[in-house]
């Protein structure tokens, strides 16, 4: 895809959320396509500069969001000022830059509508729904399919979906509900939410006797049931007195410190700490001291089809899992790739911890069945399968990806 300067092929890509891994890898693979590469997202800190370059792509934090807002109308407020501030940058960018490509990752799916300058002077338009929309809402607004909100969404994501050129989901779960109500299937690919290969290495590692570090990280809403794994905690100190975890959240807020409370109440400040959050390429340098990734999501409304990406980060980096017998987790993992427990189940939970620890072969087999599918769908795959779908929208005469 590489040109001369006048003929080089421009990107930009749109995320309500902090720069991080799942933004990084796309905009890097076109970045070393030969795009020139914008992105548009938020500030996570106060340290963190407005305007930067981050291997030699344009980051822009527009709006500051350093935790979650504490009510409704903050929320819907910080996002219309997102909406606005994009919608002016972007299309005066548009003019300027004339881009090829416009990259949206969703929620909210109603940001695609930010393009329309870009639209009209010739991009093409990916809308890549990390998050799928009404039951995301569902579970939090805990209203039924038939809620007003929720019908709203739906027509909202239709609409949306219908305006993208191209719709990228993250499960094939999700792409059937998407199928099934908002777009055609020659149109919807899958790109799972693996980690970048050139930060996420993996090594088998040599159990200690001397240490059990327990490791999660990312976000810790009610969904992901980082409160059923301190549940578990307790139980699991009874079998293993000098078992640590360790919690690297993706943020500060009023959950993290409901979490903290709840630590403190079951008395585990020396065995569970929390952490600070670490740039997504910092992370693999963490795990590094991992003997143990837990996956505790919730079998709820929304969550119950998602698949966690800090599973693919263990996963990939060599480290043995427990994680939740959720439809998405079974979707995609074997029980000789990863220890499964009831979703919600803090005993289950421990039990599926004591029985991996006391038995380091089947944690080092269980990673070694890993590589099947660490092999299938490493990035360095996947990411052919997204350079297609740019280049068919690009230039539609070049073949198709395989979407299925």
């Amino acid at each position: 895809m590489q040109g001369s300067k006048e003929k080089q092929l421009r990107a930009c890509f749109v995320y309500y959320q902090s720069f991080s891994q799942l933004l990084y890898r796309e905009a890097i693979t076109l970045k070393r396509g030969g795009f020139y590469v914008d992105v548009i997202c938020l500030r996570a800190n106060p340290g963190e500069e407005v305007d930067s370059l981050f291997e030699g792509m344009r980051v822009r934090k527009i709006v500051p969001r350093y935790g979650a807002e504490k009510s409704t109308f903050a929320y819907f407020a910080r996002l219309i000022y997102f909406f606005t501030k994009t919608f002016l940058l972007l299309s005066y960018l548009s003019f300027s830059k004339r881009y090829h490509l416009i990259h949206i990752t969703a929620p909210p799916d109603a940001a695609i509508f930010t393009t329309v300058i870009g639209k009209l002077l010739g991009a093409k338009v990916i809308l890549d729904i990390h998050d799928i929309g009404p039951e995301l809402y569902m579970r939090k607004l805990g209203v039924k399919e038939s809620h007003p909100v929720v019908r709203m969404l739906k027509a909202m994501e239709k609409a949306s979906a219908s305006f993208a050129d191209h719709v990228i989901t993250v499960t094939h779960l999700w792409r059937n509900a998407l199928i099934s109500r908002s777009t055609t299937p020659e149109k919807c690919s899958v790109m799972l939410n693996v980690p970048d290969n050139g930060i996420f290495r993996f090594v088998e590692r040599e159990p200690r006797a001397e240490r059990f570090n327990l490791f999660y990280h990312g976000s810790v809403e009610e969904h992901f049931g980082v409160d059923t794994l301190l549940d578990a905690m307790p139980l699991i100190k009874l079998q293993i007195p000098h078992v640590k975890l360790h919690i690297y959240p993706a943020k500060r807020g009023r959950l993290l410190e409901s979490l903290q409370t709840k630590n403190e109440a079951l008395k585990l400040q020396d065995s569970v700490f929390f952490h600070e959050s670490v740039p997504f390429y910092e992370l693999p340098g963490v795990l590094a001291d991992a003997d143990l990734g837990i996956v505790p999501t919730k079998n709820h409304i929304f969550s119950d089809d998602a698949v966690s990406s800090k599973s693919f980060d263990y996963i990939f980096s060599g480290i043995p899992i427990v994680i939740s017998r959720t439809a998405g987790h079974s979707f995609y993992y074997t029980d000789d790739m990863v220890k499964f427990f009831e979703p919600c189940n803090s005993a289950d939970l421990a039990a599926a911890v004591t029985d991996l620890y006391r038995n380091k072969e089947m944690r080092q087999r269980q990673v070694r069945q890993s590589l099947k599918f660490i092999e299938d769908n490493s990035w360095d795959r996947i990411q052919l399968s997204y350079l297609n779908i740019v280049k068919e929208l690009i230039d539609p005469a070049a073949p198709g990806a395989d979407r299925t």
